[in-house]
């Protein structure tokens, strides 16, 4: 499993473009802005990839801000998101945030993931948890035998999510913590929505919000 992370956008999102090496099927994952797209539509037809999937993590205006862009460059990739996402996506691109993102409006996704479904690229699977608190159509993309996570806002490298947005829930932070601690690979690369790729390890070890859950 190869990935790219191109930052961008106002509040520097990292939109990702992941890719199965063997079937060349990829999703790109977050569109921040209208250059993140383009720069990921060079990177694909530079190695041949086949965009599958566009995919939100969540429904907040800064990862979902290319969306109408994203789905005009990759036509037959199927816009993916949790259904309480596509219940708010214009909420929050009519938002101060929104306007603030340079977010315009995202069409209704083609299909919808809650937990326990799969995405697939090739054979390579991402299993979908369902990770409420930040928001709540917040979802994490788990391949486990690419030992790769893409978390969205939920955790960052010395950091969780924030949790004082309309909507956010920090009893329903905590537990989706808690799920992704048990259900994914220490091991395993997370692909955060702001910021460096960290390790769930590295978390338990030096991120003082993480240590403080369990007090």
């Amino acid at each position: 499993m190869k990935a790219v992370i191109i930052p961008g956008g106002s509040f520097l999102v990292n939109t990702a473009l992941i890719w199965d090496e063997e079937s060349k099927e990829a999703m790109l994952v977050d569109p921040a802005d209208r250059r993140t797209v383009e720069e990921a539509k060079e990177i694909a037809e530079r190695k041949g990839l086949k965009v599958k999937y566009i995919v939100n993590t969540h429904e907040h205006p800064d990862h979902t801000a290319a969306n109408s862009w994203a789905k005009l460059l990759f036509p037959e990739a199927k816009l993916v998101m949790h259904p309480q996402a596509a219940e708010d996506l214009n909420f929050w691109t009519e938002s101060e945030i929104g306007q603030m993102a340079g977010a315009e409006y995202s069409p209704q996704p083609d299909e919808t993931v809650d937990e326990g479904d799969e995405l697939r690229l090739g054979e390579k699977v991402f299993k979908i948890l369902h990770t409420p608190g930040h928001s709540p159509g917040s979802i994490v993309l788990y391949c486990p035998e690419g030992k790769l996570a893409v978390v969205g806002d939920l955790i960052f490298k010395g950091s969780i999510g924030r949790y004082d947005f309309p909507n956010s829930d920090y009893a329903k932070l905590k537990q989706s913590i808690f799920k992704v601690l048990n259900e994914v690979n220490h091991e395993a690369t997370l692909i955060t929505g702001h910021g460096e790729t960290t390790t769930l390890k590295r978390e338990l070890q030096e991120n003082p919000f993480i240590s403080g859950l369990f007090r």
